[in-house]
C-alpha cells in the first residue's frame, strides 16, 4: 500500500491518463492526539481531496473522498488506524505536470470546523507522460 503519513516528504507518483494507484495518506495517533481528534469527531464528517497545478489553478476541487478506518491487527501498523483517500478519476490525469495536492476533512454536528493534511505542506503529485492509454474491461 502507497501512502503518506505526517512525517513523509514523498512524492506520489501516477502515469497520465491512469486512474491508479490510489492516493492514501495516514492519520497517525500522534497526529489526532495532536489536534485533538477524536475517532467519534471521524464518525461524523465529510473527507474532500484537492489538486492545484503550476499556476495555482485546482485541476481537483474539493472531490469526495474516502475515510478507511482499520482495526490495528488488520493492518499491521502500530499507531495507525485512519487512512484518506482519493481515488483518480481519467479527467483528473490528463494533464502531465507536477501538482500539490491535500485532504481536508470538515468535521459535521457537535464538532463542527475543518483540518487540512498534510497539516503544514502539500503532497507532491507527478503526473508522467505515458505512451499507452489502456482501459480494463
Amino acid at each position: 500500500m502507497y501512502t503518506h503519513n505526517s512525517y513523509s516528504t514523498r512524492d506520489f507518483f501516477i502515469k497520465k491518463d491512469s486512474t491508479l494507484p490510489e492516493i492514501k495518506y495516514e492519520m497517525d495517533y500522534f497526529t489526532m492526539e495532536k489536534y485533538n481528534i477524536t475517532p467519534d469527531m471521524l464518525e461524523n464528517c465529510a473527507v474532500t481531496f484537492s489538486m492545484i497545478d503550476d499556476q495555482g489553478l485546482y485541476r481537483i476541487a474539493n472531490s469526495e473522498a474516502k475515510l478507511e478506518i482499520f482495526n490495528d491487527d488488520v493492518i499491521n501498523r502500530i499507531r495507525t488506524k485512519y487512512i484518506l483517500t482519493y481515488h483518480f478519476k481519467r479527467l483528473n490525469t490528463k494533464k502531465a505536470g507536477i501538482f500539490q495536492g491535500e485532504f481536508v476533512i470538515d468535521f459535521l454536528g457537535d464538532n463542527c470546523g475543518k483540518i487540512k493534511f498534510p497539516i503544514d505542506r502539500t503532497i507532491p503529485i507527478i503526473i508522467s507522460d505515458t505512451i499507452t492509454k489502456t482501459d480494463v474491461i
